[in-house]
């Protein structure tokens, strides 16, 4: 499969992933209380319009470029790149690990404890000080926009309730 055909196919797949993503958030969330209020809805509905403009502009490139000559391949071979499971695997148990924690701890405790699991893991940062100080400003920094300045109430933990 040629770099155009693949760019075809996630641009189709990420723009059918922004229709669906935009049509539940304004399906299940509602909108704000007042005129021009930003509600829970807005991130979401926003993060979908954005994908989507994305996902067009990809498609409208692999549309308006030239062709590219196929090379001579295997028939057999269809798919040449190498799966790296470790990586998936650990983002999908980080990914579902952070959702029991806002669930349990909720986010002022929940965030930088994976914010410094991926940091220290994924990234392999060793850095006390680099750490420590993302972990607990990156919260720090969410919590005072979304929760102060926005007035987006983030999770509250049903085990622990800080924030």
């Amino acid at each position: 499969m040629t770099d155009q055909k693949r760019s075809f196919v996630l641009g189709s797949l990420l723009l059918l992933l922004a229709v669906v993503w935009t049509w539940l958030v304004i399906d299940t969330i509602p909108p704000g209380f007042g005129e021009g209020d930003i509600g829970a809805r807005a991130f979401p509905l926003i993060f979908g319009i954005f994908l989507g403009v994305l996902s067009l502009l990809l498609l409208i490139n692999v549309v308006r470029s030239k062709p590219e000559c196929e090379p001579d391949t295997d028939p057999n071979d269809s798919f040449q790149g190498v799966i790296h499971w470790l990586p998936a695997g650990l983002i999908l148990i980080e990914i579902s690990g952070y959702g029991y924690l806002l669930n349990t701890c909720g986010f002022v405790i929940a965030t930088p404890i994976v914010v410094l699991f991926v940091m220290f893991v994924n990234l392999r940062i060793r850095s006390a000080k680099l750490l420590f100080g993302m972990s607990i400003g990156l919260t720090l920094a969410c919590w005072l926009i979304f929760e102060k300045a926005l007035g987006i109430y983030l999770a509250n933990g049903s085990w622990i309730n800080i924030g």
